[in-house]
């Protein structure tokens, strides 16, 4: 490897969120003013992502800032950058999507992915694991909470649940 190999294998980051053209995203700048640093954060719509590999991968943000449309154009694995967050995916056609900017109002607005996209950034919800369809084993509707769980776990909190009877029963 050679000076330059390494110095990349330093710079990149381990975790960057998958970005794709039409999504919606939150991005933490690091300002430098004279002796003091702070956050700036840029929210915008990402309208181009150049380069998908490596330290010199980019993605170019547009936002609409009292009537003016600003772009601003961030390396992925900036030391500058602190964080990026994707608020929401987009649901696009298009790699590049530079026609937003002769858009103006509702015209310029992208519909959201309903379906979630395999990358990192996308969370499994707890009602969409799969339960394995065998006999043995029971749901919580079959059984009764006193049988399914003991006394003062986590489910029963969560869920209400008692397991002592009370007066009504």
């Amino acid at each position: 490897m050679n000076v330059i190999d390494l110095l990349r294998k330093e710079q990149e980051k381990p975790q960057v969120p998958v970005l794709h053209s039409g999504d919606t995203v939150r991005v933490h700048v690091k300002v430098v003013e004279g002796t003091r640093e702070r956050i700036q954060v840029f929210e915008g719509v990402v309208i181009a992502v150049r380069g998908k590999q490596g330290t010199s991968t980019r993605f170019t943000v547009r936002r609409i800032s009292h009537g003016v449309g600003v772009e601003r154009t961030f390396l992925l694995h900036s030391p500058r950058l602190d964080k990026i967050e994707v608020i929401r995916h987009g649901d696009v056609r298009r790699a590049k999507l530079f026609y937003l900017r002769d858009k103006i109002g509702k015209s310029a607005r992208i519909r959201e992915l309903r379906t979630p996209r395999g990358g990192a950034t996308v969370q499994v919800a707890e009602s969409a694991v799969d339960v394995p369809e065998d006999e043995d084993v029971l749901m919580e509707s079959d059984a009764a909470p006193e049988e399914n769980l003991e006394e003062g776990s986590s489910e029963e909190v969560m869920a209400g649940v008692t397991a002592e009877p009370t007066e009504d029963e």
